[in-house]
């Protein structure tokens, strides 16, 4: 192969050469294992931190998570003893090669504070993780423990059986998307934060009035949300969005007459049919645009602004589109995918779970705490 300069560029030999390197230093089940390294490293008390944060006490009862641990994997043999586990031993005794999680719980009731640590369940680990009681172990007492040291690991013993936890392809979460959907130019985003996934998508109705869809909400004016959220004043719309059409100005100027967030909100209000008092209106509004709009950008009153700021910019993009048509997105290309591994998947278990054993608790606990007054740990 010719090159610039009269150079040669044989690459007969050396094909592929980048996959090799990759290959003969890192095992083909590297990134399975740095994902459900990182998983049991960081995002189980991430996960935890973010519950944490939802936990709302009352006047009798106030429930509060702190640290997460788990130990390395065991048996409880039929006496009641503990004891080490390898993969070989859970193999041959048609085991789960399984790890126990404790985690700081503590109660607050009528002034009183208790603490513990409690166990929560137990997690199957992944085989040569750092959890594994044979990740480091050397050749020799990989051979003394009945396992192949050129066993990769990356799979998991379920029952005595070795199960492989299947990769999933998915689009890029926080990326806006632009295709004709049903005949329509639509923006789609998917807003993703911890357990929130909201599908978000802009189009423009027959009239020129550009319009945001995301959890309840349908149809909402795009002006109007941005007013909702802060950004009340039609120059700064205008400058944020950066494009003097007549689109722009059509939409501005038929929401005009909406002056500060609060009638923005009880205009949203009275699209969507929710109902109440005046407070009770408002709160409701602000809580499904704080927790369901953009939500990758914070949950927060203080990030109303910020999300209104993304709205002009992507509706930026979506003008710039239908101006120039090869600006459309390849939502099947590569640079557009991701690769949901062990990690990212058992994230989403472990948070699904562990709301619902907090949800659990939580109901013992006032059970428990109407009929005496003794210790919840018990």
């Amino acid at each position: 192969m010719e090159v610039g300069n009269g150079l040669k560029l044989n690459l007969k030999n050396d094909e592929h050469l980048v996959i090799k390197k990759f290959l003969s230093e890192n095992s083909v089940v590297e990134s399975n294992l740095a994902s459900f390294n990182n998983f049991v490293e960081k995002r189980m008390q991430e996960i935890v931190d973010e519950i944490n944060e939802t936990l709302k006490g009352d006047e009798d009862m106030e429930i509060q998570l702190g640290k997460i641990r788990m130990e390395k994997p065991n048996v409880i043999e039929s006496d009641g003893s503990m004891s080490m586990l390898t993969p070989a031993e859970a193999r041959i005794r048609n085991l789960t090669y399984s790890s126990p999680i404790y985690l700081e719980v503590a109660v607050k009731h009528e002034g009183q504070v208790e603490n513990q640590e409690v166990e929560i369940g137990r997690i199957p680990i992944m085989v040569r993780s750092k959890v594994c009681n044979l990740s480091d172990a050397s050749k020799e007492v990989l051979i003394d423990n009945y396992m192949d040291p050129l066993d990769p690991g990356g799979y998991f013993i379920v029952n005595g059986n070795e199960r492989v936890m299947s990769m999933k392809e998915d689009l890029a979460a926080n990326q806006p998307f632009i295709e004709p959907v049903k005949d329509k130019l639509t923006l789609r985003l998917f807003s993703s934060r911890g357990s929130y996934r909201i599908p978000m998508t802009v189009v423009e109705n027959a009239n020129g009035i550009l319009e945001v869809s995301f959890s309840r909400f349908r149809n909402i004016p795009a002006i109007v949300l941005m007013k909702a959220l802060g950004l009340v004043k039609e120059a700064d719309i205008a400058r944020y969005i950066g494009k003097e059409t007549d689109s722009v100005i059509v939409n501005l100027y038929e929401f005009a007459k909406i002056a500060n967030p609060e009638e923005a909100m009880l205009y949203i209000a009275e699209q969507t049919s929710v109902h109440g008092t005046k407070k009770e209106i408002l709160d409701r509004v602000k809580q499904r645009l704080d927790s369901y709009f953009l939500p990758h950008i914070g949950l927060k009153k203080d990030k109303r602004v910020d999300k209104a700021i993304t709205l002009c910019k992507l509706i930026k993009q979506y003008l710039n589109f239908k101006e120039d048509a090869k600006l459309k997105t390849e939502k099947d290309h590569y640079a557009n995918k991701r690769v949901r591994l062990s990690g990212d998947l058992l994230a989403d278990l472990f948070r699904v779970n562990l709301n619902i054993f907090v949800r659990d608790i939580k109901y013992s606990l006032q059970k428990k705490g109407k009929l005496s007054g003794s210790s919840f740990f018990v």
